[in-house]
């Protein structure tokens, strides 16, 4: 048995120092293929009797060398643009223009920049509106949130601004840029499916325009976007809040309300202060010894008063609540669209009944109010799709 071993060892020490000098005499062999014009061994037939010629490697033409600054692409220079060979829309742009109401998921299909910016942006969007049939909007860099510094933008604006409405001077400023978005998308899996279409496509239009980048084709260069006007926690909703969803469980809850809409007319909320002994605990325990039960209390007795109110019931209109974390609204009405007529009407109607709700009868004698609570009805109706659980 030794002896066995002894031959194994010997064999592989013999067969390591033969390898070692044979990379020894030629290190490299074996690295680097043969040129082209030389043959290739043939190691199943024992030599090169059925070699055949090995091709050049294929070279990429563009593929620009550092050593050469000629052949690497510049833009071209702004003395050197050409004018639009083709006659620009002159239709409003306003039709045209984002609003939060689309997407939220979009492609952005190409940006433009320069005095014209918004007539080449129109260009396109007509084109890909009519000849593809999809929904192509423009956003131009001064409506675009947060980086105007402009208010009455969303989504930083009321509920009831669906896309930026700009005042003087803010309304002639520019800044000569403005983006094609393309997409109403509802999933990500839906705007990538919308991306590989757009990037398909190449418009008429740009042929005719002025390219800074001439090598550009089409909409290659597309990518995947986001509507700006819409806020992040409604693209990506998190899990519902149980603790919510049990404070909203009453007969009288917005949860029951069948429509869209509802126009709130009054918002309880409690006290703010900084807790000394630490954070308070956001469970059942914890809410009936917070300020918020008296808020609750307070939109509770106030939708309780409504409803009993013989005006209001004149209206034909329910009376809700909703309760949150940091307070309670009291909403009247079931509305599917922002601008419903009723809705208007509704408002006008609260408007003149606030006072007269809280004044006095004073024909039987000096008895308590129907409502006892501020009624503040608001500008706009509120959205219930961020509300209402699913």
């Amino acid at each position: 048995m030794k002896l066995r071993h002894a031959m194994m060892a010997l064999a592989g020490t013999t067969a390591v120092f033969f390898t070692q000098t044979t990379h020894a005499q030629n290190p490299f062999k074996g690295l680097f293929r043969p040129p082209a014009n030389q043959t290739a061994p043939d190691n199943r037939n024992g030599g090169t009797a059925n070699a055949q010629p090995r091709g050049a490697a294929p070279v990429d033409p563009n593929v620009r060398t550092a050593s050469n600054r000629a052949t690497i692409l510049e833009p071209t220079p702004l003395d050197q643009i050409e004018a639009p060979a083709i006659q620009l829309p002159q239709d409003a742009i306003e039709p045209y223009l984002l609003t939060k109401d689309a997407g939220p998921f979009m492609v952005l299909a190409r940006t433009f920049r320069g005095p014209e910016a918004e007539r080449f942006a129109l260009a396109l969007v007509l084109e890909l509106r009519n000849e593809y049939q999809l929904p192509a909007y423009i956003l131009r860099t001064k409506d675009f949130p947060r980086n105007s510094n402009i208010r009455n933008v969303p989504p930083t604006a009321p509920p009831g601004v669906d896309r930026a409405r700009l005042g003087d001077p803010e309304r002639v400023r520019t800044y000569d840029e403005a983006a094609v978005l393309v997409g109403n998308e509802k999933s990500l899996k839906g705007s990538e499916v919308l991306l590989h279409k757009v990037k398909k496509i190449r418009p008429r239009c740009l042929d005719g325009l002025p390219k800074l980048y001439f090598w550009r084709e089409g909409l290659s260069s597309a990518t995947r976007t986001t509507n700006p006007y819409v806020p992040a926690q409604n693209i990506y909703p998190g899990n519902k809040d149980a603790f919510v969803e049990r404070m909203n469980q009453a007969p009288n809850s917005i949860y029951h309300c069948p429509g869209r809409y509802s126009l709130q007319i009054a918002d309880f909320s409690g006290r703010g202060s900084f807790e000394v002994n630490g954070m308070q605990a956001f469970d059942d325990g914890g809410l009936k010894r917070s300020p918020l039960v008296t808020a609750a209390n307070d939109a509770e007795e106030l939708a309780e008063g409504l409803a009993k109110a013989a005006e209001i019931r004149q209206l034909g209109q329910p009376v809700y609540v909703y309760h949150d974390r940091t307070s309670s609204k009291v909403l009247i009405g079931s509305f599917q669209a922002p601008n419903d007529p009723a809705a208007v009407r509704l408002r006008e109607e609260m408007i003149r009944l606030s006072a007269q709700l809280i004044q006095p009868n004073m024909k039987v004698g000096r008895k308590k109010a129907a409502v006892d609570k501020m009624i503040v009805p608001a500008s706009v109706l509120t959205d219930l799709e961020t509300i209402k659980p699913h």
